[in-house]
């Protein structure tokens, strides 16, 4: 009977702490993100041609596509080629669904111009020990570059790519950039900053690419106002709205949320971000899979018609 008080005790003292937590941080990080988007970009350039090449995600189109919850993009602006997030690897394997996925689609990995990094998890580091570690890799066997950049919005070193920490916006490529790390408290996996990436496509505006949404897409599209005088037309990417998760999405709906546990992620989150991104008049939405959950993928699309689409492995977006 001792050692249960004493067991009982100690699980509401953790508890307790670890609301605490919470609520100190949150607070204070809501009130530091302004601050990062103090320094404004006048220009960026332009680009001609986008595309944008799913080669990890959760939903595949093809029985030769490999899916896990992670994500990694190939972005193509012009004569840049970037990769956006380097997946889970959730085999482990020496090959992992990146290099896998980009083999079958004829993607060469070490022909990168360098490598952006949204944020320090698992799923877009290549895994948990890569995470725990703070690097990323593409595959057990190493395939960057010796000196390639790495854009990384947190501290975080690698072996071989030539990692360049983001403390403000940005400019990596003619009409690429990268936005300020954007901080978040997420109630059990603590803070996160996550940058977004930019592209600037010649008669049509920006588009943004967003590796989680963690800071919130109405966020992180009033950050992209902030630092760059163009009209959003296009957001791509994980908006982090897992709603109605079932089993399969229950790991991102419970560690990814930034409310009180009492307060899932729920429909009137979604209807926000849809708001938010209807307000800028957008030419195209693309939501991962690797975070959101079917529910949304039809709120989406009724939202959006033909405008929409979801993202699958292999299934390219072009916009020129």
């Amino acid at each position: 009977m001792v050692w249960a008080k004493v067991g009982t005790g100690a699980a509401l003292a953790a508890a307790a702490g670890l609301a605490a937590r919470y609520a100190v941080q949150r607070e204070r990080l809501e009130r530091s993100w302004l601050h990062r988007v103090d320094q404004k970009l006048s220009a960026i350039g332009e680009v001609e041609h986008l595309s944008i090449l799913p080669l990890v995600e959760r939903l595949v189109p093809d029985v030769g596509l490999d899916g896990e919850p992670g994500v990694s993009y190939l972005i193509r602006a012009d004569d840049t080629t970037l990769l956006f997030d380097a997946g889970l690897n959730s085999s482990g394997k020496a090959r992992s669904a990146l290099v896998r996925n980009a083999e079958n689609l004829g993607i060469d990995l070490r022909s990168l111009d360098g490598v952006v990094i949204s944020h320090l998890h698992a799923d877009h580091v290549g895994g948990t020990m890569n995470m725990l570690r703070r690097t990323f890799s593409l595959s057990a066997d190493a395939l960057e570059p010796r000196g390639l950049p790495g854009y990384v919005p947190a501290p975080m070193r690698h072996e071989r790519a030539a990692v360049e920490l983001t403390t403000g916006p940005r400019v990596i490529a003619p009409g690429v950039a990268v936005l300020p790390p954007l901080p978040r408290m997420l109630f059990w996996a603590g803070p996160v900053a996550e940058q977004a990436l930019v592209v600037n496509v010649r008669g049509f505006g920006m588009v943004l690419v967003s590796g989680c949404g963690h800071p919130g897409i109405e966020r992180m599209l009033a950050a992209t106002e902030v630092v760059l005088d163009v009209p959003i037309r296009a957001v791509v990417g994980g908006l982090h709205l897992p709603v109605h998760p079932g089993a399969a999405y229950l790991v991102q709906a419970i560690l990814g949320s930034p409310h009180w546990p009492w307060r899932p992620i729920g429909e009137q989150d979604v209807a926000e971000a849809i708001d938010a991104i209807r307000t800028r008049g957008p030419r195209m939405i693309a939501v991962s899979g690797h975070d959101s959950t079917p529910w949304t993928f039809g709120a989406f699309e009724r939202a959006f018609g033909e405008l929409y689409r979801t993202l699958r492995v292999g299934e390219e977006l072009v916009v020129a």
